[in-house]
């Protein structure tokens, strides 16, 4: 018997050993925080998988902890820019294996129940150790999920892959905007930059942040031009 919160670190190291036929490794062997994950870096950019926080809470009567994985991509132009940033704001840049954002995909495109936290509970008949059957349902779930997360961050830092998904949201934001003019701007001039430029113009104005979204396009027509 174990406690709960034993359970959840004996867990996420079996998550660990999983995502390793995948490329990933332990963040903090990058110099990352251990509670970044795990990541494989790539010269298209970052991938990583993460649990996500754990929140206690009480159902029917019962105390139980629920969690999960997230994941997420950093492309290689988007680490660029954050650093362009911090540079001209006087920060370091931060190293490229501990990238993180845009921040706007993640689990979008995982199966509903894939992305649906676990709950262990702890054992009404052992005070302060969790329910062994939840261990066991959630290590049996956990090569299905493993790999759906891998894949789905391995797939976004594909060529024009994050790109192209930010571009086929229904009702981009603002920082979908950002994200997609950096991101195009890396690929050279064209229309296309040319419409995502007026676009995050019009939204700076609506968000009371021209200056941000003008900053934005300056650089992104810097990187452009350098293509």
């Amino acid at each position: 018997m174990v406690s709960p919160e034993s359970a959840v670190r004996r867990l996420m190291r079996e998550t660990g050993k999983l995502l390793q036929p995948y490329g990933f490794e332990s963040a903090e062997s990058h110099g990352g925080r251990a509670e970044s994950g795990w990541i494989r870096v790539e010269e298209a950019g970052v991938a990583s998988v993460t649990r996500t926080r754990t929140v206690r809470n009480w159902t029917g009567g019962q105390q139980e902890l629920r969690f999960g994985l997230a994941l997420d991509a950093t492309p290689l132009a988007w680490w660029e820019y954050r650093a362009w940033r911090n540079t001209q704001s006087g920060q370091a840049p931060v190293p490229f294996a501990q990238a993180e954002g845009p921040g706007l995909l993640g689990n979008s495109g995982l199966p509903v129940e894939a992305t649906q936290p676990w709950s262990l509970r702890l054992d009404p008949e052992q005070p302060g150790q969790a329910l062994q059957a939840d261990i066991d349902a959630i290590r049996a779930q956990l090569p299905r999920r493993v790999h759906l997360y891998a894949r789905r961050a391995l797939r976004l830092l594909q060529p024009g892959a994050y790109l192209d998904e930010l571009l086929a949201q229904p009702d981009p934001g603002l920082d979908s905007w950002v994200a997609i003019v950096v991101l195009l701007g890396a690929d050279g001039p064209g229309a296309e930059l040319d419409h995502a430029c007026e676009q995050l113009r019009l939204f700076g104005v609506q968000h009371d942040a021209a200056s941000y979204a003008a900053d934005v396009i300056d650089y992104a027509h810097g990187q452009a031009a350098a293509v």
